[in-house]
Formats: C-alpha cells, sequence, structure tokens
C-alpha cells in the first residue's frame, strides 16, 4: 500500500508542470523543481489537482525513454498508476512540512557518477532505457530535522513542463 501511495504521489507531480510563472516555461533546475514541489507543501492544496499535472503523455513517454517500444510499455505501465491518483494523490503525510531535492543527469545514472547514489538502486539497471542528457529529480517529504519521509522518484521537466514517472526499472523487467 505504501508503495502505491509513493507511485500515485509521484504521479501527481508529473501533472504540476507549466504554468505558476505566468506561462513561461520552468527550467529543468532544483530550484524550479523545489519551487514547483514546495505547492504541495501549502495547507490547503488541491492535492488531486497539483498532482494530475504531472501526469505523463505519450510525446513524454517517447522524450524520457531510449525507444518507442520502451515508451509505449511505460504509457501501458504507468496508466494504472494514473487511474488511482484521483483517490490516492502525491503529497505529505501529517508534519512533513519540508522538502529535499535530489538531481542527477541520466547520463549519470548510467555512470554512477553525481548525484547517482542518492537515487534507487533499481535506477542502475533502468538508466541504459533512458535517454541521455535529461535531468532526474528524487524527493522526499519530511518532518522538520528529519531525513526519512515520502520519498519519490523520475520527476522530469520536459520543455518546461513538469512530468512524473517514478520507479522506471519496473518498465525495463
Amino acid at each position: 500500500m505504501r508503495v502505491l501511495s509513493m507511485m500515485l504521489c509521484l504521479g501527481l507531480l508529473s501533472a504540476c508542470n507549466k504554468g505558476s510563472s505566468g506561462g513561461a516555461a520552468a527550467p529543468a533546475t532544483d530550484k524550479a523543481a523545489k519551487a514547483m514541489l514546495r505547492e504541495f507543501l501549502k495547507p490547503g492544496v488541491d492535492l488531486v489537482a497539483l498532482s494530475m499535472k504531472l501526469k505523463p503523455t505519450s510525446t513524454d513517454y517517447r522524450a524520457v525513454f531510449a525507444t518507442e517500444e520502451m515508451a509505449k510499455k511505460a504509457e501501458e505501465t504507468y496508466s494504472k498508476l494514473w487511474e488511482m491518483v484521483a483517490k490516492r494523490p502525491l503529497g505529505p503525510k501529517s508534519g512533513q512540512t519540508e522538502l529535499l531535492l535530489w538531481s542527477a543527469t541520466t547520463d549519470e545514472l548510467k555512470s554512477g557518477a553525481g548525484n547517482a547514489k542518492e537515487f534507487p538502486g533499481g535506477y542502475t539497471r533502468a538508466a541504459p532505457h533512458l535517454k541521455g542528457g535529461l535531468k532526474v529529480f528524487r524527493f522526499k517529504f519530511v518532518e522538520p530535522g528529519k531525513t526519512l519521509g515520502m520519498s519519490f522518484d523520475g520527476l522530469y521537466n520536459l520543455g518546461g513542463r513538469w512530468v512524473l514517472m517514478p520507479k522506471p526499472w519496473r518498465i525495463t523487467r
């Protein structure tokens, strides 16, 4: 159930792309990712709406996965996740008011360089199936002073639009 909740939360993040800066494209920077993700921490926010903004399109899957076959498989697999998002949106648990964030390029994930060690081990298997040159984000919603919390991965900024494709190693099996 926790894995399902985390996947749903990740899916919700990908829907929170474009748009909070007056229509200007958000860059794929840690600062921009933090700004978008902090929206999930605001009291009374509509978590379902924020989460659904992170839902990838067919074009998004093709922009992330190295082959058309993997993109199609990803779209089929993630469609089940997105069906659940309305019931279990992405977001922090009670008391989780802080955000931790890491980023690595797909090339770093392939070679184990940079922040690759901060990502789940499954990225070692998935990275060869991802296009090069993309920046991938991993984040956690945590209680103040803590490092454990609701953890998510697979957040991308594609052309100024945030999308979520968590746990890509499940696609590559």
